[in-house]
């Protein structure tokens, strides 16, 4: 009788800041898909409190003892890293690596040392999961990776975003003091990240007609919403910091929003974007990374960085009522074929193969 195929999940990524933002949705999302994949036994491996620093080395010095301490108490046939680094003394040849980006080969000074370290690992590993085709070909072409060893999973959608509208929807707008129509942005608010492209959002909403809507910002709070609440004072842009959000309330706010905006230099995959057409809400996002592929017609896409562009692009969804009904339908159709189920099957099918070629007994 064949015995189920063990595989360690890296989980560390849910112990520290990254819980809050796409990272740390992919990871819980699929923990609990791959529950219902038959043949997989997976388990996650997580440090018990929050490291302390934040600082990716600190965070990955963090969770390695505790990751190898487990494997040596389960002793599984793989290990997989969740949040895009691999696991020490642990066998490459045992290893998948899940890259959601590659900003640290493209980042400090700093991040770069500390990405230069881990690029001989992740060319050893048995297998890369590339959360899309962009992610994929960028990740062969900056760390020379074998082709054949990298494999794109992306990410999927739950079913409580949906397009459907909830009695519950605007009271929880008008809850969050959101009772005109309003601009969603989500993401973390917790520290600053000049990939998100806030400070270009904040410059396009001061240029709409008497300040735009109110801009609805939703994501775990820290010093970086302290300075884009006084930088949106300045600009005399309505801001409306929503805090984190349940993903019910947070598919109402999608619902309810005239538009969400995805500012972003960089986006590997684009989760917010994929989560805002499965609620029917109309898009407007940059054409970077994998957000043109994975929109394709449905958003409005703009360059990146080009605050005058952005706010050409948003005011043409709020003065255009039925071009956004389109947007919303399009949206959902194109949101169809995305689920956790689906990613968690890829999933497992890279461990599957991953295991046939090193051949791991699991009988």
């Amino acid at each position: 009788m064949q015995r189920p195929l063990r595989v360690l999940l890296e989980a560390s990524c849910l112990a520290d800041g990254r819980r809050d933002a796409g990272i740390g949705r992919y990871a819980s999302q699929l923990i609990e898909a791959l529950r219902d994949v038959p043949g997989i036994e997976a388990t996650p491996s997580m440090p018990p409190s929050s490291p302390w620093s934040e600082a990716r080395p600190a965070r990955f010095l963090r969770a390695q003892p505790h990751v190898l301490s487990d494997a040596m108490t389960r002793h599984p046939h793989l290990v997989h890293g969740l949040g895009g680094e691999p696991v020490v003394s642990f066998p490459t040849a045992r290893q998948v690596v899940t890259l959601h980006d590659l900003e640290m080969w493209h980042g400090s000074t700093a991040h770069r040392a500390y990405a230069a370290l881990l690029t001989p690992v992740l060319r050893a590993c048995a297998g890369i999961i590339a959360v899309s085709e962009a992610t994929r070909d960028e990740a062969i072409a900056t760390l020379r990776l074998d082709p054949a060893r990298v494999h794109v999973v992306p990410h999927g959608v739950g079913p409580v975003f949906a397009a459907r509208p909830k009695l519950r929807d605007a009271r929880t707008a008008e809850a969050l003091g959101l009772d005109e129509p309003y601009a969603l942005w989500v993401g973390t608010l917790r520290s600053r990240d000049p990939r998100k492209g806030l400070d270009t959002l904040l410059e396009a909403m001061e240029r709409l007609p008497g300040g735009g809507p109110t801009l609805a910002l939703a994501g775990a709070l820290g010093p970086e919403a302290d300075r884009l609440a006084t930088e949106a004072w300045r600009r005399r842009v309505r801001i409306v910091l929503c805090g984190p959000v349940d993903d019910i309330d947070l598919a109402s706010l999608y619902r309810e929003a005239a538009v969400v905006v995805l500012p972003s230099t960089h986006e590997g995959f684009g989760l917010t974007a994929l989560e805002a057409m499965a609620s029917g809400a109309p898009l407007v996002a940059t054409a970077v990374g994998n957000l043109p592929r994975l929109t394709l017609d449905v958003a409005v896409l703009v360059p990146p960085d080009d605050p005058a562009a952005l706010a050409d692009a948003i005011e043409s969804v709020l003065v255009e009522p039925v071009r956004a009904a389109r947007m919303r339908h399009a949206g959902v159709d194109r949101a169809s074929g995305y689920s956790w189920a689906r990613t968690a099957a890829l999933t497992a099918a890279v461990y599957e193969e991953v295991a046939l070629r090193r051949g791991l007994s699991l009988r």
